[in-house]
């Protein structure tokens, strides 16, 4: 089967469709959608969305962004909801014992909106988020942008081993060394076939820490499009074209590694 472990059927582009949508997905041979949350709203409505159609597996997370929600300035570009930052992981950490998670994320930290001001309130939540998914066993999907290096020193230093990184858009050697070194994977999203990296880390990872994406609505395989999780299938489909496997090889290689990494010990 294919997966989608990255993907916000909770956007506002997905509003009404969400149904047709899992569909799709269900009709192009997906067996896991991965739903991430970012913020008390988009939680608790994957939660609900994961009730009601077994293909989701919710993870719960806050976006680096929404983490320092209450330090940012009211004419901060993006709009951002305030919130009990503790409160919110407080209760990701309680559905996590109550086993309603597939995962935690995404989390992580961002230094392409923010500034160093907000660095010590991101990591903190960070690293919050990551305890979590260490303790209930269950793997972290990670953002990062602009702090991929910093990301992975607090991992290391956790001991985290259940780690995703989600469209990652750092130096790809350093990919390349930790997913040798530390056994991490890293989820290509749909647009890969129009990114140098993207193509490189296809080609160049080891096979089994590779997983597919979307991020959907974003990073479709054509600009201006919405994505959806049923385009992990062209993914998967350059995968097989790069390493000169069948396309089957290339789609049961990508859910293994989803199995390894929702059962890594």
């Amino acid at each position: 089967m294919y997966v989608d472990v990255h993907t916000h059927l909770t956007h506002a582009r997905f509003a009404g469709e969400v149904e047709a949508t899992i569909e799709r997905a269900r009709r192009a041979g997906l067996g896991a959608i991965v739903v991430n949350g970012l913020e008390p709203r988009s939680n608790r409505q994957i939660l609900a969305m994961a009730e009601r159609e077994p293909l989701v597996r919710p993870a719960l997370g806050i976006y680096p962004i929404d983490a320092v929600c209450n330090l940012l300035p009211a004419d901060f570009t993006l709009e951002v909801e305030r919130f009990d930052v503790d409160a919110e992981i407080e209760f990701i950490d309680t559905m996590a014992a109550a086993g309603r998670l597939a995962a935690v994320g995404e989390c992580g930290l961002d230094g392409h909106w923010v500034g160093e001001e907000t660095f010590g309130e991101q990591e903190r939540v960070f690293e919050a988020l990551v305890d979590i998914g260490i303790r209930h066993r269950l793997p972290v999907i990670i953002h990062t942008r602009k702090r991929e290096v910093r990301a992975a020193e607090i991992l290391r230093h956790l001991g985290a081993r259940r780690v995703d990184f989600h469209c990652y858009g750092g130096k790809v050697r350093n990919a390349l060394r930790w997913a040798d070194e530390d056994g991490w994977w890293f989820s290509i999203p749909a647009n890969a076939r129009r990114s140098e990296s993207f193509t490189k880390m296809l080609r160049e990872l080891p096979p089994e820490r590779i997983l597919t994406e979307t991020d959907a609505p974003y990073l479709a395989p054509e600009p201006g499009q919405r994505s959806e999780p049923a385009r992990v299938v062209g993914t998967v489909d350059y995968l097989a074209e790069l390493r000169g496997w069948s396309i089957e090889q290339a789609r049961d290689r990508v859910w293994a590694n989803w199995v390894a990494l929702s059962a890594a010990g």
